[in-house]
C-alpha cells in the first residue's frame, strides 16, 4: 500500500515537470524527437545523414534551440534568453522533407519504445507529439521508484527506508527534470538500476542461472538504448567472479587499460594520428578538465536548466555541499566501524555502490579524453551522465546521513521533496 502512495506520488510531480518544461528544453530533446520522426515516417531503422525533418528544424529555428557546429545554440549558457513564439501547425508533407543533420544516432530501443504514444497523436501538431511521447519518460520514471524500494526492501526491510530512498531517487530534481522530457537516458537509467538489482541478489542468494539469464537480458537491451551500458559489463563480471579477487580485479581493469592503449574494445572512441587533439595525452586533458568537474559536475548533477544556462539557487548548493560532506563523514565513520566486522548485505552493497561510481567516473573521464582527442574539442561532462548510478548516490548519501541518527536518512528524503520544489520554482520563473 505504501509503494502505491509514492507512486502516485511520483507520479503527480513528474507530470508537474512533464507539462511545465517547454519542448526541446531537456537535454538534447530536438535530436531524440528527429530520430524517432525518422523511424516513425520512414519505417525505417537505417538513418540517413540528412535526418533533420523541415518540420523540426523550422520549430527549432522559431524557439531558438538550433545548434551550430559545436552543440550551442542561443540558449546555450545565455539565462537571459526568452522565446515566447508561437509553435505552427505545419503540414505532414514537412515530416519527410530533410534539410540537415540532426537525430541523435543512438541505437533504436527506446524510440522504438515511444513509437506507440507518437502514433497515438500522430495527426496533431509537434507539440503534441512530442509531449505524447514524453509520456514513456513518465512511466520509466515508476519503474526507477519501484527498482529503488525493491533494493531498499531487500536491504532493510523495512518500507519507510525502503520509500525514503525511493524518494530521494525520485525527486532529485536533475532527475525530475530530465524526466521530463524525451531522451532514452531515461530508459538507460532504469535498466542500469535493475541490473544492480540483480547484482544485489546475486550477492545475497548467490549465483543462479535465472541471474544470469536476467543479467544477459538488461546488458542487451541497455546496449540497445545507449552504448555506455558497457561500462556496467566489468562492475557486474567483478560481481560474477567476487570469489577470484584477482580475476575481478583484472576485469574491472580492462576497460581503463583498453582506453589507455587504445586496445579493440566496443564503442570505445578510436583517435588517429590524424586526429584533431592527437598529440594531447591523458595528463594535459586532466589539467583542463579536472578543475571543470569540480565546479560543473556537481552543480550540473542537481539540476542545470535552460540549456546549462540556469542552476539551482548559490545557497541552496552551498546547503547541499555541506549535507553531503556531512553525510560523507557519517559513510567513512560507518565503513570504518563495519569493516571489523562480519559484512552485512548492507555492507556489501555499500561497497558495489562505491566500485560501480567509481569505475563510472573513470570510464566517462577516459572517454572524454579519447572524445576529445578525436573532435577537436569537448562536448563535456554533465552530471546527469552519472544517472544510470542515480541509486549508488542517493543510496550512499542516505546511509551517510542515516549513520549520525537513524531519522536523519528521513529527514533527508523529505528534505529532497522540498528541494525539487525549489528546482521546480526556479524553471517556472526562467521560462
Amino acid at each position: 500500500m505504501k509503494l502505491i502512495v509514492i507512486l502516485g506520488i511520483v507520479l503527480i510531480k513528474s507530470i508537474i515537470w512533464w507539462y511545465t518544461v517547454p519542448i526541446f528544453q531537456t537535454p538534447d530533446e530536438q535530436a531524440h524527437f528527429a530520430q524517432l520522426q525518422w523511424y516513425a515516417e520512414k519505417k525505417n531503422l537505417n538513418i540517413e545523414t540528412q535526418n533533420l525533418s523541415l518540420e523540426v528544424a523550422t520549430v527549432e529555428e522559431i524557439l531558438g534551440t538550433r545548434r551550430d557546429s559545436r552543440g550551442n545554440n542561443k540558449y546555450t549558457y545565455h539565462p537571459e534568453y526568452k522565446n515566447s513564439s508561437p509553435i505552427p501547425t505545419l503540414p505532414i508533407s514537412s515530416r519527410t522533407i530533410y534539410v540537415d543533420q540532426e537525430a541523435a544516432g543512438y541505437p533504436p530501443l527506446y524510440y522504438l519504445t515511444a513509437l506507440p504514444f507518437y502514433n497515438f497523436v500522430y495527426g496533431a501538431n509537434l507539440a503534441d507529439r512530442i509531449f505524447s511521447a514524453r509520456i514513456l519518460s513518465l512511466i520509466l520514471g515508476l519503474g526507477l521508484a519501484v527498482v529503488t524500494y525493491k533494493i531498499g526492501f531487500l536491504l532493510w526491510k523495512e518500507k519507510l527506508m525502503a520509500l525514503a530512498l525511493a524518494t530521494m531517487v525520485c525527486f532529485q530534481p536533475m532527475i525530475s527534470f530530465v524526466g521530463a522530457g524525451f531522451h532514452p537516458d531515461n530508459l538507460l537509467n532504469l535498466l542500469y538500476s535493475v541490473g544492480l538489482f540483480i547484482l544485489l541478489l546475486i550477492i545475497k542468494n548467490g549465483l543462479k542461472v535465472k541471474y544470469l539469464f536476467l543479467l544477459g537480458i538488461v546488458i542487451f537491451l541497455g546496449l540497445q538504448t545507449k552504448i555506455l551500458m558497457i561500462f556496467f559489463v566489468p562492475v557486474a563480471a567483478a560481481v560474477i567472479f567476487r570469489r577470484y579477487p584477482l580475476l575481478a580485479l583484472a576485469i574491472l581493469a580492462f576497460p581503463a587499460l583498453a582506453f589507455l592503449f587504445l586496445l579493440p574494445l566496443p564503442y570505445m572512441p578510436h583517435p588517429t594520428a590524424i586526429s584533431p587533439l592527437w598529440s594531447m595525452d591523458l595528463i594535459d586533458y586532466l589539467k583542463f578538465r579536472l578543475p571543470k568537474l569540480a565546479f560543473e559536475m556537481w552543480p550540473w548533477f542537481w539540476g542545470v536548466f535552460k540549456w546549462l544556462g540556469v542552476t539551482l539557487p548559490p545557497l541552496v548548493m552551498k546547503i547541499i555541499t555541506r549535507v553531503a560532506i556531512f553525510a560523507a563523514i557519517g559513510l567513512a565513520i560507518k565503513l570504518i566501524r563495519d569493516v571489523r566486522k562480519k559484512p552485512t548485505l548492507e555492507f556489501k552493497f555499500i561497497v558495489l555502490c562505491v566500485l560501480s561510481l567509481t569505475s563510472y567516473v573513470l570510464y566517462l573521464i577516459l572517454w572524454d579524453w579519447r572524445l576529445m582527442q578525436n573532435l577537436g574539442f569537448s562536448q563535456g561532462l554533465q552530471g546527469r551522465y552519472l544517472f544510470p548510478n542515480i541509486i549508488p548516490a542517493m543510496f550512499l548519501l542516505f546511509v551517510g546521513m542515516s549513520t549520525w541518527h537513524k531519522k536523519l536518512g528521513i529527514v533527508l528524503a523529505l528534505a529532497t521533496i522540498v528541494l525539487n520544489v525549489i528546482a521546480l520554482r526556479t524553471v517556472i520563473a526562467i521560462y
